[in-house]
């Protein structure tokens, strides 16, 4: 059944330095919270490193905060309030190590859980972060979300492990725009991109295509004119196809269903996406009903018989 949801992204600007830095920074992140919720979002995508506000090891340690901790809860009182899911970005303090972490808070302003920054870079490993292992999918009321940290994008294994798990939206979370290789994973794996980062964010889909767009590259947002934050509605129950196997089923798919189902080609790279519009049928029924096979499916399916000619 369609699965409509608002997604908002926050080019947040980091607070300049001085006295009471945390503080100005979380009454900052409550403030544009506050300011995103005015469109009814159902979940709000924030930067990368929100409590990181310098490049040396010390300084990392001193703003490091365990997770939940009073950033978190700062945050979490207000996503209560506005009824929305958070992504809190924010270096944790986990014992002898750190660790870049996005926490998911719920609706009711609870601990839904946290993706890890699976490849940190260079410098954040000598600052002492610990890497993580895994990219899981978190079941929100309106679709299965997760995660990406900034450098993370350099590393195919990790979009392919977010597909894996069953993500239909991932928020790429940085410090850096992620630029063209985020439109490959979304055609490479087949989910929705939220992504968050200071000086352009934006929403993009899974044919590579741009829903909206916020930042302090743009003249408005630095005019004032606009916020530095995007929303856009999306149909979380879309999945992507290879032509090759399931396009002969479209005039079936059609006929019985008409209107109540989207679907478009995307030429040259022969992909194809087929979103439900209706209220009792879901994609994965239509998959189910016609013998589809979704696209990271396929993929699988073409390594594993690969593996078997090789044998």
């Amino acid at each position: 059944m369609a699965r409509f949801a608002r997604v908002s992204v926050v080019a947040y600007p980091a607070c300049a330095g001085g006295p009471d830095w945390i503080g100005r920074t979380r009454e900052a992140l409550i403030t544009h919270l506050r300011e995103a919720g005015r469109a009814k979002p159902d979940l709000v995508v924030f930067p990368e490193g929100l409590n990181c506000r310098g490049h040396t090891r010390e300084l990392w340690w001193e703003v490091a905060e365990p997770i939940p901790g009073p950033t978190f809860a700062a945050v979490a009182e207000v996503a209560a309030e506005l009824g929305c899911y958070v992504v809190l970005p924010l270096i944790e303090h986990a014992g002898t190590h750190l660790l870049n972490t996005a926490a998911f808070i719920g609706r009711d302003g609870g601990l839904v859980g946290k993706y890890h920054k699976i490849m940190p870079t260079m410098m954040e490993l000598e600052f002492g972060v610990r890497p993580g292992a895994e990219a899981p999918a978190f079941d929100l009321d309106f679709g299965r979300v997760g995660a990406a940290i900034c450098f993370d994008i350099h590393y195919d294994h990790v979009g392919r492990m977010l597909a894996d798990s069953g993500c239909e939206l991932v928020c790429f979370v940085a410090q850096t725009r992620g630029g063209d290789r985020l439109l490959h994973w979304v055609r490479d794996y087949g989910y929705y991109i939220a992504t968050s980062y200071p000086e352009m964010s934006y929403l993009v889909d899974m044919a590579g295509r741009f829903l909206g767009q916020t930042g302090w590259e743009l003249d408005q947002v630095r005019a004032g004119l606009l916020p530095p934050i995007c929303s856009a509605v999306i149909n979380m129950d879309r999945m992507l196809f290879h032509l090759a196997g399931n396009q002969d089923r479209f005039p079936e798919i059609l006929k019985k269903y008409g209107p109540g189902v989207e679907i478009e080609s995307h030429y040259p790279e022969a992909h194809c996406t087929i979103a439900s519009l209706m209220d009792d049928v879901t994609v994965e029924d239509l998959v189910a009903e016609f013998e589809l096979e979704p696209w990271v499916d396929y993929l699988n399916r073409c390594r594993r018989v690969r593996e078997e000619h090789l044998r």
